[in-house]
């Protein structure tokens, strides 16, 4: 299979540089590859809970040599998304990463804020909700960093943001705007920080329903590794295909 050479690679993580804690084979050697030819690239994660710096341990960790300028999260683009909006005033339901990454903006405990934003918060509480909902109700813009429903542990799965968003759109009848794969916000934020036509840039991921989606819904072209979620079965049922499916890694590196 001849497959197309992109000038930027955006790159999931989980289920296709490392599963859990374990490294998925070629992993380290693709992303060798891409920085000795120099290619752009981001590791776009849903996880809000962590910055740049705390992937980039980890991968490292598992001898995947890269930088915090090659790591997009969506509490990266969730900032971003506040500056485009003009919101100064915010509430905060999420943990460490999220908040850290919006330190410049006013982090309120009040309902009188121009936006909600909601990340994995493992410390959740009632209160918490009820200033959401309130905060809500009085016409702040409700935003979710990413719409996963699960998060793999080294003990299993535990239940990720998704639940969070639900309960408060259930609470307030209003619909949040989700900012994670595979939403095109995060796509289009990272996207912009490059010059590159869209033809000139492809959405690397395992799953579906996020990964391949959010490339979809942006326009650009998706490369499936079989190294995850999805399996090749489950994909040939899929009515819109990714632009390749690959068994893994290693077949987009060039000898």
């Amino acid at each position: 299979m001849n497959i197309k050479k992109y000038k930027l690679y955006l790159i999931d993580l989980d289920g296709t540089i490392y599963n859990g804690e374990k490294k998925i084979k070629f992993a380290d050697q693709f992303v060798d590859y891409l920085n000795k030819t120099k290619t752009d690239y981001l590791f776009l994660t849903n996880n809000s809970t962590k910055e740049p710096k705390d992937v980039v341990d980890k991968l490292k960790n598992l001898g995947v040599n890269t930088t915090e300028e090659h790591v997009y999260t969506s509490s990266d683009a969730t900032k971003m998304y506040l500056l485009k909006k003009g919101y100064n005033n915010i509430y905060i339901i999420g943990e460490r990463g999220l908040k850290d990454t919006l330190v410049n903006f006013e982090q309120k405990n009040t309902e009188d804020v121009d936006a909600v934003i909601v990340g994995l918060d493992r410390e959740l509480t009632y209160e918490k909700l009820t200033v959401a909902t309130r905060a809500v109700l009085a016409g702040a813009e409700l935003i979710g960093t990413n719409p996963d429903t699960l998060l793999p542990t080294a003990d299993g799965f535990i239940p990720s943001n998704g639940g969070q968003i639900k309960y408060l759109e259930h609470a307030t009848s209003v619909q949040a705007t989700v900012i994670g794969k595979p939403s095109k916000i995060i796509m289009e934020c990272a996207m912009e920080l490059f010059d590159y036509k869209k033809e000139e840039i492809v959405m690397v991921g395992d799953n579906y329903d996020t990964d391949i989606m959010s490339g979809i819904n942006s326009g650009i072209d998706t490369i499936h590794v079989q190294t995850g979620v999805t399996t090749l079965e489950n994909l040939k049922l899929k009515k819109i295909q990714p632009t390749y499916t690959i068994e893994d890694l290693s077949k987009l590196i060039e000898d």
